[in-house]
Formats: C-alpha cells, structure tokens, sequence
C-alpha cells in the first residue's frame, strides 16, 4: 500500500477535525503535558506528582482532587465544560491542576487531620475560642453542652460546617501562594474557575426558595466572597444571611493568608461559633439520621453546599521554601477583572428588544473557529492544544492508515495460491493499528543492549551498499572478465573486478519471517529471533532499507503477524515486534509463500528474505518429509525469481535447518556474532549479483 504525504496530511488534517473535548483531556498525551506543567512546579520545591484525567459529565460528579502526590482530574465536570471554547477549557482544567498542586505544596496535610479528628471527637483545635461577646459566648456554652453530651448528630453537623469552613480559607491560602509563586498560566486558570464558580451559586432568594439550610446559605456567601472578593446579589437581598457574612469576612480576611495553619482553625472555631445560630435545622437532620441510620445531611450538603468536594486526602507536612510568602489582601483586582472581560465577551448576551425587520447580509456561508478565546485575550495553553490537536489526529490518522494497510495485506494474502498441500487452509493476517504505549516502554527497556550489534552491522554493509548505489570499482569478485592484478596472490581466487555505472540499479529490500511455533518457547529460541528482528529493522531502517517482518503460527487457520511493512508510515513498527511469541503450531510452506510474494512485488533489485525457524514444520496434515519438500520446493521456485533465503537457526536446529534449506544457512545461536554473519552473507550476494 503506498500513499502520498500529502493524502496524509489530509487524513490527519480530518482526523483532527473529529477530536471531540474528551477525546482531548483524557489523553494520554493531554496528561502527560498536566504532568509536565504540575512537576515543573512542585519539584521546584522537590515534591513529585502526577496528573491522571478522567471524563464524568454526570451531574454529581466530582471535579479535582489530591492524595498529595497524584492529581486526579474529571475533565467533564460542569464547571470547565461550561466555558464556551476548547482553549478556555484548558485553562479550566490547568487552573484545578494548579489548586490541588497548590495543596500539594501548601497544604499541612497533618495538622489537618489533627483538627478534623478533635473536632469529630468534640473537641476545639488549636484551643477553644476565648474572649468572645455576651452572645457569642451563650452560643459556645451549648455548643459544648452538645460535645459533653456526646450528641453524635450536633458534632457531624458542626464538623461539616467547620469543614467547609476550614475548606474555603484553606483554598484561598493555597491559590494566593499559586498565583504569586506562579502567575502564569496557572494563576489565568485559577480565577477563570473562581469567577465561574461564584457566577454559578444561585442568588440567596433562591436558596431560601429551595429550602436550603440557613447555615448552607451564609457558607455559600462565604465561598463566592472568597472565590472573587465580592458577593453578586443579583436580587438585592437585605437580611441575616448578609449580616452574618459581614460578621464572618473580617475572620476569614485576617487567617486566609497567615502560613501558619492554626490562624485558619482558630478563624473557623470563632465562625463556628457565629453561626451556631444558624445551624439548628442541620443539627435536627443529622440527628434524625444517626436516628434512622441514613444520611439526608449529606445528601442535603452534596445538593446545597457550592463547594461539597471539601478538602483533600492524604498526610504530610507543607513543602519547605526558601521564601516566606505573605499576603495582605486578595490576588490582583486587575487581573480578575481581564478575566472577567473574556467571560462577559464569551457568554455576554444582549438584553432582548422589539424590531421589526432583518437586514439581509451580503453574502453567505458558514465559518467558525472553535478555539476562539475572545477579543485580546492570548492563552498560555492555545499553542500546546493546537499541537495536542495535531498529535491525536496524527495517532488516528495512522490508525485509519494501518487498518487500511491491514485490509489490503489480507486480500494480497486471499489472492495468492498456495498449492495443493495448503488446500482448505486460510491465511489470516493480523496487524496491530494501534500500538499501546506499553510496547514501546518494553522496546526500549531491550534496544540500548541491541543497538551497537545493530550498528556493527551497518557499519559492515555500508560501504559495499553505497558503492552498488553509487557505481565505481567493485572489487574481490569470484568471477568476471577483467582481472586485477594485484589480486592474483589471493587463494580464494577472487581476483575479478567489474565497473559498475552509477545509473546501474543496485537498491534492496528485505523480508523477515519468524517462525512463532510452541517449540520456539524452549532454549530461549523466540528471544533470540525477536532480539534478531530488532537488530535487523534497526540495521535496514538505517541504511533506508525497505523491511517487512512477519510472524506465523497454524491455529485453526494460518496466522500471520505483521510486524514491519514496507508502507508503514507511524513509526511504530519497532515497537509492535515486542509482540513476537511462540504460540501454537507452523504451517511453514504457507507463510514462507506468503512473504516472499509481499517480497517480489517490490521494486528493488537485489530482494533478501531471512527465515528464522527450529527446523520442524508441523501443522495439521504438515509434516515429516512432506513438509520438508513444500519447503525446499518454495525455496527453489523464488529463487528462479530473483529471490534469496537466508535460513536463521538456533543451537541444535542448524541440521534441521540445514537440511531443509541447505546454503545461505545462518546461525544465530550468538547474537553478538549477527553482524558477521548476515554481513558476510549479504556482503557476498551483492557481490555475485553484481558481478554476473
């Protein structure tokens, strides 16, 4: 199968065209590039982590979370699925990677667990709050009758509200380190998602409407105040909610930026304690629950709560840092607001208006870019999507292309005829399309100990490859017409000599088969061949020498296993002979039929095909001298067409194999002693080609 570059590029360029939001973010490749932009940050502070995305656009589906070491992205949550470009979603989907990297870096995970686990005991950490108000006071003496009194539902009640409590200082303390160590991409993504976040929260009128909890309302206000520095009160509400958030934003301004944890817990024991009042409908559900053994107080705080994902998992200490950040107020107003310009450039809608006609435009047609990202906005990550982009397009397009290439490889296989000793058998060609990243991880973990024998190789056939190319003097033949003279002392009697004209065609392909049967599982045989397959593709890929290399076994029907083609275009061949093993049985004359037809329909002159085998045909129906004779009369018949076998053994198979098919016999017992061997073999069949 041959096809143009430029057919290509138009596969990839439809391909791409197709790649859907999650086909996207939940690559491998989106991933790793999450991975490199997260790593590039918390190893500064010599941290490891790793980003892994997923896709859930469920309605209840959590967004982002962290063990402190592995980041886990949905990248179908609701919140980046609602920015209305591909670019825009991407910095969504940075901005969570750089929040929870931000609890990576920021978070003490210890303390943490410290305060939550006394506060689920009844117990106040740091220590409980002192010097409060006649009311405030009233309203800690009951919450301590409640933790004296052991009542299970008041302490859950009171641990989620100190929980969220605790979550929207922790985040604000986290995302302001973020920004100011690192006010790129990450610090863009961080307040799209909070300006979004807090332009999703419901107006209270609203809330109240729908029966939310009073304690869950006055939260809520706490997180948009938080997440943009204000309170969108789109319905102009005037109430306790509103005062009860004045009281609480003087507490959350004065810990949120402190660097020591503890000023964050001892701000939410004295909110705690604010919005006790608040807190009597919630503290009745949970008790019905511990009552019932259900749990509508989470279901209520999971449908009500704007941020119910809550704090991350996992234990440790904040990274240490040659810097000491302070912060005294909110992330930069001016930087917000650019954001805010794209948002309302992006989403903005007019307000609707009585008209009475439609000015007919001047031509028509339809154009879109779906990258658009607003009018003077740049995105950090516009560039590495669009290259994203390309790279998935390019893997799918290469797999419409191996697809094809395998469709094409079995009708060639269904046209050939394989004689009467193959009658009633069908060959069966298998091609790997896509190739899993895990082969080529395993490739290279085998290929730096192979690559110098590979090299050995190509360093011997070179030479004598360029000549027959290039034309010139080829000297130290057997036979010929002209003699030189300085040869006569040789005993080998290769004393000839010929010219070679450069428009003389001296080009060669290569076809490998390999026998895949159960017997090549013993003494380390199909290890050696697949060693011997990666040393000869990366010898003829080298030399721009075109190589196909094929696999066999007989189950049921012949099963033949591309592994390189001529016209493959991905480059993943090497990798896909990783796949070689020994599997079931070898109907050898059917498969050696089959390669060296793919071999005669190349153009090149001199065509070489290598057989590796144990020298013991056996197939249903195949064997003994029979087989034997199959074999040796294929050998004899593409040999009158120009084609030479080199017959590969290993150990004791060489007088099997040397039996079968007789010169040209190669052994590959030491695969350290391959290049001298095929070298020399090649070496002199260029040699007699050309000299005939």
């Amino acid at each position: 199968m041959r096809t143009s570059h430029r057919t290509i590029r138009k596969l990839i360029q439809e391909e791409k065209s197709k790649i859907t939001d999650e086909q996207l973010f939940s690559s491998n490749q989106f991933a790793a590039y999450m991975t490199d932009i997260v790593e590039a940050a918390t190893k500064r502070y010599r941290r490891k982590s790793k980003v892994r995305l997923h896709w859930d656009s469920s309605e209840q589906a959590d967004v982002a979370w962290t063990d402190n070491r592995i980041i886990q992205i949905n990248a179908g949550n609701s919140l980046t699925r609602s920015f209305p470009t591909r670019t825009l979603r991407a910095d969504s989907i940075l901005g969570l990677a750089g929040h929870e990297a931000g609890h990576i870096l920021f978070t003490d995970f210890t303390m943490l667990q410290v305060y939550t686990q006394a506060l689920s005991a009844g117990k106040f950490y740091p220590k409980e709050p002192e010097g409060l108000p006649p009311l405030q006071d009233a309203s800690l003496q009951k919450m301590k009758e409640c933790f004296e009194d052991k009542d299970a539902g008041a302490i859950k009640a009171v641990s989620l509200v100190a929980h969220s409590l605790v979550n929207i200082m922790e985040d604000l303390y986290i995302e302001a380190c973020m920004m100011e160590a690192f006010p790129g991409s990450f610090k863009t993504g961080i307040l799209l998602n909070n300006l979004r976040f807090a332009e999703d929260i419901p107006p209270v009128t609203e809330q109240i409407a729908k029966g939310n909890h009073d304690v869950f309302i006055i939260v809520n206000l706490l997180i948009q105040y938080a997440k943009t520095g204000d309170v969108n009160n789109t319905d102009g509400y005037k109430g306790k909610y509103l005062d009860a958030l004045y009281e609480c934003v003087p507490l959350l301004d004065e810990a949120a930026y402190e660097d020591d944890a503890k000023a964050r817990y001892g701000a939410a024991n004295r909110m705690l304690i604010l919005l006790w009042p608040y807190m009597q409908s919630l503290i009745e559900q949970a008790r019905e629950d511990e009552k019932n053994g259900t749990d509508n107080m989470g279901t209520a705080a999971q449908e009500q709560l704007a941020d119910s994902d809550g704090l991350p998992n996992g234990s440790g200490t904040p990274a240490p840092s040659k810097k000491k950040f302070k912060h005294t107020s909110a992330p930069d107003d001016e930087d917000r607001e650019a954001v805010q310009k794209v948002l309302d450039y992006e989403t903005g809608r007019m307000e609707l208006e009585k008209t009475d006609e439609i000015n007919e435009g001047n031509s028509g047609g339809i154009s879109y870019d779906r990258d658009f990202a607003g009018s003077g906005y740049v995105s950090q990550a516009a560039e590495d999507i669009q290259r994203m982009l390309t790279q998935l397009a390019e893997d799918s397009a290469y797999v419409r292309y191996e697809e094809e290439l395998s469709e094409e490889l079995q009708n060639e296989a269904s046209r050939i005829i394989y004689g009467n000793i193959h009658r009633g058998f069908h060959v069966h060609v298998n091609r790997m399309s896509y190739v899993p990243d895990s082969y080529r991880i395993e490739y290279q973990k085998v290929f730096p100990a192979l690559q110098p024998i590979s090299k050995r190789l190509q360093k011997q056939v070179a030479q004598i490859l360029k000549d027959a190319k290039a034309g010139g003097k080829l000297d130290g033949l057997p036979f010929g017409r002209r003699i030189n003279a300085r040869n006569v002392v040789r005993n080998d009697g290769k004393i000839f000599y010929k010219m070679k004209l450069p428009n003389d065609q001296g080009d060669i392909a290569v076809c490998l088969l390999v026998d895949e049967s159960g017997s090549m599982s013993c003494d380390d045989r199909i290890t050696k061949a697949r060693a011997a397959a990666i040393i000869i593709h990366d010898f003829c890929k080298n030399l721009e020498i075109p190589i196909a290399i094929y696999g066999h076994t007989e189950d049921v029907d012949v099963e033949v296993y591309s592994y390189a083609e001529y016209d493959s275009i991905d480059g993943k061949d090497a990798y896909r002979i990783m796949d070689m093993s020994s599997r079931c049985c070898n109907r050898d004359g059917a498969a050696l039929r089959f390669s060296a037809e793919r071999l005669m329909e190349r153009p090149e002159e001199i065509k070489l095909l290598i057989l590796i085998s144990d020298g013991q045909p056996s197939g249903d129906g195949y064997h003994g001298t029979a087989a034997e004779a199959d074999l040796r009369g294929i050998k004899q018949e593409y040999s009158r067409k120009g084609i030479r076998l080199f017959s590969a053994a290993i150990g004791e198979d060489k007088p099997n194999i040397k039996r079968i098919y007789g010169d040209g016999f190669l052994d590959i017992s030491n695969i350290n002693k391959l290049p001298v061997n095929l070298g020399n073999l090649i070496i002199q069949y260029i040699k007699q080609k050309h000299a005939a």
